[in-house]
């Protein structure tokens, strides 16, 4: 039986104190009675300059209320004593086995790519990381009986306390220690990228998103990857996260041979809803760190700027199969979109999958929630701004227009 407890206890105890990079490694070490944090081959020098930015961060800018100072702190202990123990196996493991041709879906935000992760998790040919594994990934998935039932059980306590399980996030977002994540926390022990969506650091994320830093986020990820698969390699990864778009030179630098596929919706609907989720992370650390007038147009201007740019790379990488999934289709017609998408990779989508897709879908609730009451003008946009900035964008891939507000 695995004692995360005696390692990750104070993941769920209340703190009051100031956060400071030395100090938290000193807590980890001590937690986990390892001192190695990778040395030049993980980049430690500028993973120790990250955190520092980051700590400054939440002394500063990101405003933390008194439980979100705990929150944080939380979510640092977890990155902290996950990465020690991810160093200290991984230089244990007597192989290192490929990561071959991995099916990757990214795109917009907001565009069903967790809806369809989850559907094509189902495969039981595909290997996905959970929320669980992907923070916590010692011991790999298969080494003991018990591991993945206590992993699951005793993550699922560290969301509660982070304030990840509440209905008003679920109802915007699925967290759960068990279900299918996205590549994005499998990134998160090289302290990069992921930790600006939840905590408002900007000297922290100018940092974070150098070429160095997306880097270093990409070499973790595989890294954690081979962990997780252990010497169990069969089975094809299936990854996911938006952020891949922004980041798609890296993506393939990591994985040549990625299969990948993109989401596309009516960025009307998208930017507010991305905004609407935005607010709502960053409400369970901080007190009014980001004026959601001010974000709208931010994002706006953010995406427009990812989706030409990701336009132009396709553009300029024809030999490259990239597959275009449009939201409509994929919400009125799930595992024939699936079944399209597996057509267009060579793949064949087997009965059992089928079946187990089916069954998902019966019980899923994601995109059933009721209708949360915002709007464009909630985030500073009018709908002006939408078709300037990503009128091009819906025309070049003939995506519907949705009624927006």
């Amino acid at each position: 039986m695995l004692r995360l407890d005696a390692v990750y206890a104070a993941a769920l105890e209340p703190y009051a104190g100031t956060f400071e990079a030395t100090r938290l490694m000193a807590e980890a070490e001590q937690a986990t009675g390892l001192c190695d944090w990778g040395g030049e081959g993980w980049a430690e020098g500028r993973f120790r300059a990250r955190l520092g930015a980051m700590c400054r961060g939440l002394e500063g800018e990101a405003q933390l209320h008194a439980v979100g100072r705990s929150r944080a702190h939380s979510r640092l202990h977890v990155l902290l004593g996950s990465r020690l123990r991810q160093v200290e196996y991984h230089g244990r493991l007597g192989h290192r086995q490929p990561i071959t041709a991995p099916l990757v879906g990214t795109g917009l935000p907001r565009a069903g790519t967790t809806f369809l992760h989850g559907l094509l998790a189902c495969d039981p040919r595909h290997r996905v990381a959970t929320a669980a594994q992907a923070a916590i990934p010692v011991p790999p998935p298969g080494q003991y009986v018990t591991a993945e039932r206590d992993r699951t059980a005793f993550y699922q306590r560290i969301l509660a306390f982070q304030g990840f399980t509440t209905p008003d996030v679920t109802a915007i977002h699925p967290y759960a220690a068990g279900a299918p994540e996205e590549c994005v926390f499998l990134q998160e022990g090289a302290c990069g990228t992921p930790l600006g969506a939840f905590y408002n650091a900007p000297a922290f994320a100018a940092l974070a998103t150098t070429d160095e830093g997306i880097s270093d986020s990409y070499a973790w990820q595989k890294r954690m990857m081979q962990t997780l698969q252990g010497a169990q390699p069969s089975g094809r990864w299936l990854l996911k996260a938006p952020s891949h778009a922004i980041h798609i030179d890296a993506l393939f630098a990591a994985f040549p041979d990625a299969l990948v596929f993109i989401n596309h919706r009516d960025p009307g609907k998208v930017i507010p809803s991305m905004a609407s989720l935005y607010m709502k992370l960053y409400s369970l650390a901080s007190a009014g760190s980001v004026d959601p007038q001010m974000l709208g147009p931010r994002l706006v201007a953010n995406w427009s700027g990812i989706l030409d740019r990701l336009d132009d790379w396709r553009a300029a990488h024809p030999q490259v199969r990239i597959v275009d999934v449009h939201y409509g289709d994929l919400i009125v017609a799930p595992i024939v979109t699936a079944r399209r998408l597996y057509t267009a990779f060579g793949l064949h989508l087997p009965d059992v999958a089928q079946r187990a897709m089916a069954a998902h879908l019966e019980t899923d609730n994601h995109g059933k929630a009721p209708a949360r009451p915002y709007g464009l003008a909630d985030f500073g946009l009018r709908e002006a701004d939408i078709e300037d900035a990503f009128g091009a964008y819906i025309e070049r891939h003939g995506v519907t227009r949705e009624v927006r507000t």
